[in-house]
């Protein structure tokens, strides 16, 4: 008879039993697995032929570059703004109007603006009328000034001869004492008056030069203030002030703008630049001078890399391209267009089109085609690539055919089948 503890040592064994066996298997099978798919003389992949992507190894030049969208710009560009609060009272050009530096766009009103400007003038009118009968004034007071030198001198002389002749009579005691006393005052008095009237004749162009200064300074203020109305005035007709084409306008007709509001842009559009928005991980290829095509989907342009913003703005960095002045038909501004800059160029190395889902590796496996139906996992050495191709460095020889397909899923098998 078994005992309690014999019961349960027994029931324990068929547990370790199984245990022991599954663990065993975990290392078995994937031993087995491996044994019977990599040793196996028919361990290979079949694959279908239809859309596989097949490339043959050639001889060519490799060119290096960069794409980036982007938009043509006008290099010179004029936003309008309103100098004055004012009211729109008509749009006379709709965007896409050639425009002339006269031509008129918008035209504005204000009337506190215009009560103003003719307040100025009237107030300019009399500065003015001022300042002319002030110079009408100072003539005469030359002119009265002049004449009383000159009857001094004609009254002090005069003077002088009473005097002798009085000094005559004093002598033989004809007069008395103080009429010649009072002839003598008189020559004294008429001398210090003749000096009095000369000095101020003598300072009087100083004096009348300070005052007409003055004068001459209100007019010119107030002709300031009407120049400057005069040009807030005219500017309620608001024109583009360049050649070019009217991009937009930001008002409409009845609408209250304040001083400094946005009215409309304008730019010229023979004068074109490419701007190219390139991804912040690609614009440290780029410098400044290197070779650019713009695509515009109808024509191809020639440029050149002429400034790289130092700053990132969205992941991006904006690249600007000097354009030739002869651009196409279609060339605007703000036409969307792709860009390549040319970043270095291979003269005659060994190419491929680059494969599907590539990603950029010093080496790779690719399968190259030892037959119409079959190809072998091959390493190669990667050199430089571009959009469209990959250097080759080692590994496969020029006319040589591989597959450029996505084979992710069959790089473990060392050939495949192609059906």
């Amino acid at each position: 008879m078994q005992t309690i503890l014999e019961s349960q040592d027994s029931s324990k064994k068929p547990i370790k039993r199984y245990v022991m066996i599954g663990a065993f298997l975990v290392i078995l099978l994937p031993w087995l697995a491996n044994s019977v798919f990599f040793n196996s003389p028919n361990n290979n992949a079949v694959i279908s032929a239809e859309g596989l992507g097949i490339a043959i190894v050639k001889s060519g030049n490799l060119i290096k570059d960069v794409r980036a969208p982007g938009n043509l710009v006008a290099i010179n560009r004029k936003w309008l703004s309103s100098r004055v609060s004012a009211k729109v009272v008509k749009r006379v050009l709709e965007p896409g109007a050639i425009v002339t530096p006269d031509s008129i766009i918008l035209q504005l009103s204000s009337p506190e603006l215009t009560q103003e400007y003719k307040r100025v003038k009237i107030e300019y009118k009399i500065a003015k009328a001022q300042l002319d009968a002030l110079k009408e004034i100072q003539i005469t007071q030359r002119q009265k000034k002049e004449a009383d030198v000159k009857l001094f001198k004609i009254e002090k002389q005069q003077a002088i001869e009473d005097a002798e002749a009085k000094k005559q009579l004093r002598v033989t005691k004809i007069i008395p004492k103080y009429q010649y006393s009072e002839a003598v005052l008189r020559e004294k008095k008429l001398t210090l008056q003749l000096e009095i009237a000369q000095f101020e004749l003598k300072q009087l162009p100083r004096l009348q030069a300070s005052l007409l200064n003055v004068e001459k300074a209100k007019v010119e203020q107030q002709l300031l203030r009407v120049s400057l109305l005069e040009e807030q005035v005219s500017r309620l007709e608001v024109r583009a002030q360049m050649h070019g084409i009217l991009q937009r306008i930001s008002v409409e007709e009845g609408q209250e703008i304040s001083q400094g509001a946005e009215l409309a842009r304008v730019a010229d559009q023979k004068h074109l630049k490419a701007e190219l928005r390139v991804q912040e991980s690609q614009a440290k290829d780029i410098q400044i001078g290197q070779i650019v095509e713009i695509d515009t989907r109808r024509s191809k342009i020639k440029g050149i890399v002429s400034r790289i913003d130092p700053a990132v703005v969205n992941g991006t960095v904006t690249v600007d391209i000097k354009l030739p002045n002869d651009l196409p038909s279609e060339a605007r501004p703000d036409l969307r267009v792709n860009g390549t800059v040319e970043i270095k160029r291979l003269e005659n190395v060994l190419l491929i089109d680059k494969p599907t889902h590539w990603q950029q590796s010093n080496t790779a496996y690719l399968f190259k085609l030892t037959s119409d139906s079959q190809a072998i996992r091959t390493k190669v050495t990667i050199g430089e690539s571009s959009t469209t191709s990959i250097q080759l460095l080692s590994g496969l020889t020029q006319g040589e055919q591989v597959i450029v397909s996505d084979t992710a899923t069959l790089e473990r098998f060392p050939s495949i089948t192609i059906n």
